[in-house]
């Protein structure tokens, strides 16, 4: 055993020396091609010195086109958008026409709901009809269910659109409303800022609660302070009106012959200790009759 662990480690170590042997030939492959290229640094050196060069050309180039695309000066790369912005008016009047449009959308979508139910009706009684006959079923039923998917796909559409339309409303009335609440607030609190008062009654009304509490907080801390420099710390009383650091026993004064029970229970004279906070996840015992 002893040998042939020392013949598994000379391998090992033989394996060890062929790898350092590669990595030895390897580093002076790299040292003789360094050698070679140390020749040619200089043409290197002006090589990127003219590289240098072009690349600042060019970026000055890219810098003056820039700022030619930039300038205002260049008519060439801009154009004057003509148009101008709605008046509340006009915002109120195509308010109107969308609502216009959307009634008469509502209407068609009611007309062609009584047409998809005619046409289903009709559907309904052609498939019966086919049944009965046994001729023609299966052209008379693909007939019809083209017809129903044209319907459907109709249908799905128009409520597309109409839902697409009632939303925009919808998104349009809110953002106006908002729009006008947020600049009616901030008129109002840059004129009562300017006057001296909070933004809003909401922000005093916050200050002083936020006063009141910080003010409570105080008269509290001031009272605990006071309430603990009166009463020494770690220091008991009993009725003897004897200081003494010992938690006073509920029996300790009372005659043996009046037959108070123990507090301690079985384990006098040692007190028990008291339920810890786990108690709360110990469900209480249900007592079940015995039936004898």
């Amino acid at each position: 055993a002893t040998l042939k662990r020392g013949h598994l480690l000379l391998q090992d170590r033989d394996e060890e020396v062929r790898v350092l042997d590669l990595e030895v030939a390897r580093l002076c492959r790299e040292i003789e091609a360094v050698r070679r290229v140390i020749p040619k640094m200089p043409g290197y050196e002006e090589q990127l010195l003219t590289l240098q060069a072009q690349l600042a050309d060019e970026r000055a180039k890219a810098d003056q086109l820039a700022a030619d695309l930039e300038s205002p000066a260049n008519t060439q790369r801009w154009r004057r958008l003509e148009g101008r912005d709605p008046e509340p008016g006009d915002l109120a009047a195509k308010i109107q026409l969308l609502d216009e449009r959307l009634s008469d959308k509502k209407e068609q979508l009611l007309e062609k709901e009584l047409v998809l139910e005619e046409v289903t009706n009709l559907a309904n009684r052609l498939r019966k009809q086919a049944i009965e006959r046994r001729e023609g079923t299966l052209e008379l039923a693909q007939a019809v269910n083209e017809v129903q998917g044209k319907i459907k796909a109709t249908t799905r559409k128009m409520m597309a659109s109409v839902s697409e339309l009632s939303m925009y409303q919808a998104t349009a009335i809110k953002l106006t409303h908002d729009n006008t609440q947020a600049s009616d607030s901030l008129m109002e609190a840059q004129r009562r800022f300017e006057a001296g008062y909070a933004p809003s009654e909401e922000v005093e009304l916050e200050w002083q609660r936020h006063s009141l509490t910080l003010d409570r907080r105080h008269e509290e801390a001031l009272a605990s302070a006071a309430a603990a420099a009166a009463q020494p710390s770690g220091v008991a009383t009993i009725d003897l009106d004897v200081p003494t650091t010992a938690e006073p026993r509920p029996n300790a004064y009372i005659p043996d012959d009046l037959g108070i029970p123990k507090p301690y229970g079985n384990n006098a004279p040692f007190k028990p200790t008291g339920a810890g906070s786990s108690m709360r996840h110990i469900r209480k015992p249900v007592l079940r009759e015995i039936d004898i």
